[in-house]
């Protein structure tokens, strides 16, 4: 299927349909990306070394998780980080653990706290298990009395180290970010040199070019020149940009590509690296899949709070599949989801995007709270950003007399076609429970999720009704009865 907008190809599919190339089960490929409140990304690469190969397992907790972190009475937190790693002959497995403090300087340069863990490792696959742990936190619940638990998140896939090719090795590739001022604290060094490893694999807003190291090893015997070519191909294969250097003859090469991304858009982008001696029959290969961002919200957010309003504009299927899509991706793919429906694509405002935003802040501000978890989420603010303000609004807070919910329901059966069902059913006595009833009526805008090219008309005349239900007292209301 041709793509809607060039660099889409990997993104779309039909309508808003994702593709779903990986595996259903477990993290996918790398990098994995855990959500919640203690959220981190994990990549990994493997490089050969004086002793065989080694493995270097990396995580990123970006900004807006940093924020959330528990602190100490100074303003500092600390995190335990532990990583298991064992290969598929069952043989003892790889262990370990460092605790790191967290402070607000650590989300100074954007890129967020970045934590190195190296392990010896042979060609072949492994399985890698990483939890992060918050020390200074402690769950909450008649489950943890008397107990010390923390909040932690934790991530289990599988990794291949790869094999060498006629005698020689090529390392994965790595990505790194440039090191300024504000991220030189969390560099790590490598021979000569010091890196910040980049698990987002993103580049574009805080850092244009795209950055990654490698390194290759050659055979005993092999002692031409090094010669090594990247390039950076988009969705569609095209060449965007590319490098290629030269070193001295000797057993081992180090290599460091840069190349400038700043005029490319947003998406998803493939680099290419192949390195070969003089005298070779043929190159080493290596590829890898990293992201552009140009937006801060990429950056800064947390992957978690996206995926929870996207939760209103995919269906199941393409939620999962848009969670593990790169930053940059998820960038691209929402600014053509908005686009298309944009009432005014010759303005620089989008008015649909704009009221989606506005009644989810809505919702928030006005049907969550302590106790109820946040307001998009509950029944009133679903319906309220699917369709917005209702017509009419019918509160009971203390029914009494003819303003029952019975007598609701009576008039509910009487006007409308759909049935009631059991939304009637009440303990004994006098029925009390507090009620709402939105009316819908009139043209009524499409919902978010729905697309435009598919429904034609982005509003119908029509007739809605939501009955919601205090049931418990506590003002949380359910939703009992819909013609939606």
């Amino acid at each position: 299927m041709a793509a809607l907008l060039p660099g889409l190809v990997s993104l779309l599919l039909g309508a808003d349909g994702l593709r779903a190339d990986d595996d259903p089960d477990g993290p996918g490929p790398l990098p994995w990306r855990v959500h919640g409140r203690v959220g981190f990304t994990v990549d990994a690469a493997s490089f050969p070394d004086s002793a065989g190969h080694a493995l270097e397992v990396y995580l990123r907790i970006p900004p807006g998780t940093l924020a959330g972190l528990r602190r100490d009475a100074a303003g500092a937190g600390k995190l335990r980080l532990s990583a298991r790693l064992t290969n598929r002959f069952g043989a003892k497995p790889h262990e370990g653990t460092q605790e790191f403090p967290i402070a607000d300087a650590d989300t100074v340069s954007g890129f967020g706290k970045v934590v190195l863990m190296r392990f010896p490792v042979r060609p072949g696959g492994y399985r890698l298990r990483v939890k992060l742990e918050d020390l200074y936190s402690h769950k909450r619940g008649l489950g943890y009395l008397g107990r010390k638990v923390t909040e932690s998140a934790s991530v289990e896939g599988d990794l291949t180290v790869p094999a060498a090719q006629a005698g020689r090795d090529l390392s994965d590739l790595e990505f790194v970010w440039p090191l300024t001022p504000a991220a030189a604290g969390s560099a790590f060094q490598r021979g000569e040199h010091a890196s910040l490893p980049n698990p987002e694999r993103l580049y574009g807003l805080l850092a244009s070019e795209v950055r990654a190291e490698f390194v290759a090893r050659g055979t005993a015997e092999g002692a031409g020149p090094w010669h090594w070519h990247a390039r950076v191909l988009d969705t569609e294969g095209r060449v965007v940009a590319e490098q290629e250097s030269t070193a001295a003859a000797g057993p081992r090469l180090s290599g460091r590509v840069a190349l400038d991304l700043s005029t490319e858009a947003a998406g998803g982008y493939d680099l290419e690296v192949k390195a070969w001696q003089e005298g070779d029959a043929g190159a080493l290969l290596r590829t890898a899949r990293f992201s552009v961002g140009w937006q801060a919200t990429t950056w800064l957010v947390d992957p978690a709070d996206v995926e929870d309003v996207v939760h209103f504009l995919l269906s199941g299927a393409d939620e999962h599949r848009f969670a593990r899509l790169q930053p940059g991706e998820r960038e691209r793919f929402l600014e053509e989801f908005w686009r298309r429906r944009d009432p005014t694509p010759d303005t620089a405002e989008n008015e649909d995007r704009n009221a989606f935003f506005a009644r989810v802040d809505y919702a928030n501000r006005n049907f969550g709270g302590p106790g109820k978890g946040r307001g998009m989420f509950s029944d009133m603010g679903r319906v309220f950003i699917r369709y917005g303000e209702p017509s009419e609004v019918l509160k009971q807070v203390i029914p009494a007399g003819d303003e029952t919910l019975l007598q609701a329901i009576r008039a509910l059966e009487l006007s409308e076609d759909r049935p009631t069902g059991d939304v009637h059913q009440k303990g004994l006595g006098g029925d009390t429970r507090a009620y709402e009833v939105w009316v819908y009526e009139g043209e009524i805008a499409l919902p978010p999720d729905a697309d435009p090219r598919v429904t034609g008309n982005p509003r119908t005349r029509r007739r809605m009704v939501f009955l919601f239900v205090d049931e418990h007292g506590y003002g949380d209301h359910t939703l009992r009865y819909s013609t939606e």
